[in-house]
């Protein structure tokens, strides 16, 4: 009970500064949401009340904010010593959590959002508050559609707690979310209600393209704000109009005076770019165009990439310079026959929130989500514009069987998490198809969730969806043999790096696009030209195997005769030694701390890298932990390559988000041309040879499908180990130039 009126009732989300409350004022009898802020227990008792009445100033302006765009402050105190604010209880969803279900959104609702924003700016700037860090999850939708902004006039607050020192103290960074920070804000410049509009241009551009217009390590993404453009919105999506495009680009101008002067204005240039269609649109507005191919920015840090691993740093090679920007990589590895399964790599669960209700201010990723049967029942629905008469077919969207939830065993939270788990996926793909067909041809296909099982053969998932043409997702726990025609399914992994089975792609960057990578990394960063793979030779060595790539790339490779987790720790120097190895691609699995302990208490100073988990796109949270603990124990200049987008050491709900609807992108393209009204049987090998030649522009990268059936030029990122944590060093998206023999 806070001051014997605000009853708190349960916790709704969290963040660095505090969190926020279900609560019920007992005096007015209603529920509210109240947010606690929690300042550094570092301040002096001079400085605590000076926040403190800061606080009350901002607080007591952000309550003369009346808006229907902006979340309704209704009181402010301070109880023993923590202040919080008490306010509206939205019931709908933050921007962020849209973005998580559907990665990017139709023209008309980023716009019409963003006019709402705009509203709530106007109202703000004229009573002299500016908001300072709009951003995706402090941006609600309610029920009818009405974008709402939270937390006004608290960010100044928040960056006076956490301490104006922070601005002046080198590498550190100005509070707020450094993806919507304005130029002028690392540039310690006073700011005003155009820092605003440039948050919001950021916004705008992610909910247009699917990602924000620079990603990367924090550091890199504040070089790229201070110095560099963004990818032109319509190159990454060719239905965004050229007003709309414009538009964006005026809110990121680096000079504030160039941006638009006002949110006014601002509102007004979005109002007369809407294209004509409803004003509240429930799904994704129908595709006028097909994305081209696209030139894809290398989101590598600055000059301050120094590795840590004793490696030369080059501030002339690819990693560091403009010239990184190139078209994408046209892969040329040869055709491979299906390679045999991995060895079982560890599985991990998304550690998703169960709360129904959003926070106001600090987002919960559950609120509003409709459960879905976690069985392959007919959980999945017409598309908004079935045609009537017409055949309908399914589209099988997978998730394992192991994932925590989906069985008789799991308790209430796990079946909760695996209900909002497989909600969002059914979302995310309904989202892709709906883009790229429109809504008449979107409702053509029935989206419904199966369990990939490896007890399950296609024969029998047919038997039970006999008009289903294909599956995309968590495909990895499928081992179909496709003996007969009629068993015949194509499937699309966005999990997994390799395509296992006949009829199968692969969105990940799989072993011979992450070789070719390290190739890049070593010749271009390195001295290194000799590498031991600490993996079985039977593997390293096949055609599309990461020891074939690497050779390609111009590196000596010797790998192990057997399995790395048999092999004692006094025998790992001999075996590099033997091997004349100046860098060791060290294990995937629990024997890496064994190797690099051994290697670098052995004195062994050459690069140590590593892949990856395999699958960590589609991870679980058990298997996460222990890869966490795994990682802990790995040494500081470890490099890592990652096959799926997202932070280093992220925990978000929608990792594999947008390799999921990247991936649906592909499938609805490929389904597009196909006859209607046609046999499934027949439709399903017409569709494997249109997935083979389908070539579409997606959030992440282009996509289209090698021989072997991976992504082509698929992106790699690369991390390195730095106190604990990995630190992302940048993506490789083309063929690295050496730069030295």
């Amino acid at each position: 009970m806070l001051n014997g009126r605000y009853e708190l009732l349960a916790p709704i989300g969290a963040g660095g500064m505090g969190q926020v409350w279900r609560a019920r004022d007992t005096s007015l009898g209603r529920e509210v949401a109240v947010k606690l802020f929690v300042p550094s227990t570092s301040a002096g008792e001079e400085e605590q009340a000076q926040l403190l009445a800061r606080f009350r100033q901002e607080a007591r302006a952000a309550a003369g904010l009346d808006s229907p765009y902006i979340v309704a402050v209704h009181d402010h105190g301070e109880d023993d010593g923590t202040p919080y604010l008490v306010m509206a209880l939205v019931q709908g969803r933050s921007l962020d959590q849209v973005l998580r279900e559907s990665v990017r959104v139709p023209v008309t609702d980023a716009l019409r959002w963003a006019a709402d924003v705009c509203r709530a700016l106007e109202v703000a700037h004229a009573a002299g508050v500016v908001h300072r860090d709009i951003k995706p999850g402090n941006v609600m939708i309610t029920g009818d559609g009405t974008a709402k902004v939270v937390d006004f006039g608290i960010a100044t607050f928040m960056e006076r707690a956490a301490g104006d020192s922070r601005l002046t103290q080198t590498g550190q960074l100005p509070f707020g979310s450094v993806p919507y920070l304005a130029p002028e804000r690392f540039r310690q410049e006073p700011g005003d209600g155009r820092t605003d509009l440039y948050a919001l241009g950021c916004v705008l551009y992610e909910l247009l393209v699917g990602r924000p217009p620079f990603t990367g390590s924090a550091a890199g993404v504040m070089y790229h704000h201070v110095n560099d453009a963004p990818l032109r919105p319509s190159r990454a999506r060719a239905e965004v109009p050229e007003p709309v495009e414009r538009l964006v680009l005026d809110l990121l101008a680096k000079d504030p005076a160039d941006r638009p002067a006002s949110a006014a204005v601002a509102r007004g240039r979005i109002e007369g770019a809407m294209p004509a269609g409803p004003v509240l649109s429930k799904s994704p507005t129908e595709r006028t165009d097909t994305a081209p191919s696209d030139t894809e920015v290398w989101d590598a840090r600055p000059s301050d990439t120094a590795p840590s691993d004793g490696t030369p740093s080059d501030a002339s090679n690819p990693w560091n310079t403009a010239d990184t920007v190139g078209s994408v990589a046209k892969a040329t590895t040869q055709a491979a026959l299906p390679a045999p399964r991995r060895p079982a790599s560890s599985r991990r669960r998304l550690l998703l929130p169960t709360a129904l209700v959003l926070a106001v201010g600090i987002p919960a990723a559950g609120f509003g989500i409709r459960s879905v049967t976690s069985s392959d029942a007919e959980a999945g629905s017409h598309g908004p514009g079935a045609p009537a008469g017409g055949q309908v077919y399914k589209i099988g969207v997978a998730h394992s069987y192991r994932h925590a939830g989906g069985d008789d065993s799991a308790d209430e939270y796990e079946r909760a998490e695996h209900r909002q788990f497989t909600t969002q996926q059914l979302r995310t793909v309904k989202s892709a198809f709906t883009e790229a067909l429109g809504a008449k041809g979107a409702g053509r296909f029935r989206i419904v969730p199966v369990t990939a099982n490896p007890d399950t053969s296609s024969r029998e998932l047919l038997a039970r969806h006999p008009d289903m043409l294909a599956v995309i997702g968590d495909t990895t726990d499928f081992a179909w043999v496709h003996d007969t025609d009629e068993a015949f399914l194509p499937e699309i992994s966005t999990c997994a790096e390799y395509a296992h089975a006949d009829g199968a792609f692969a969105i990940p960057a799989d072993e011979a696009r992450q070789g070719e990578a390290m190739a890049g990394y070593l010749r271009s960063r390195t001295d290194a030209r000799r590498v031991l793979v600490a993996e079985d030779a039977l593997w390293v060595n096949r055609t599309d195997g990461i020891g074939t790539a690497l050779r390609k790339g111009g590196v000596a490779v010797e790998a192990l005769k057997g399995d790395p987790s048999e092999v004692k720790p006094a025998r790992i120097p001999a075996l590099v030694a033997a091997a004349r190895a100046d860098a060791v691609v060290i294990p995937t699995g629990t024997s890496a701390p064994v190797w690099t302990k051994r290697l670098r208490s052995d004195g062994f100073k050459g690069p140590l890298l590593t892949q990856g988990d395999p699958e960590g796109t589609c991870a679980d949270s058990k298997d996460r932990a222990r890869e966490r603990a795994r990682d802990g124990d790995l040494p500081n200049g470890t490099i890592r390559t990652r096959n799926y987008n997202g932070e280093p050491d992220d925990n978000l709900p929608a990792r594999g988000n947008q390799e999921l609807h990247d991936g649906a992108t592909a499938l609805a393209t490929a389904l597009e041309n196909l006859p209607p009204n046609t046999a499934p049987t027949s439709l399903r090998h017409t569709l494997d040879r249109e997935i083979q030649n389908v070539s579409v522009n997606g959030i992440l990268h282009e996509i289209s499908f090698e021989k072997r059936r991976s992504a082509r030029g698929w992106p790699v990122w690369f991390d390195r180990r730095e106190n604990g944590h990995w630190k992302e060093l940048g993506k490789q998206t083309k063929t690295f130039r050496p730069t030295r023999d």
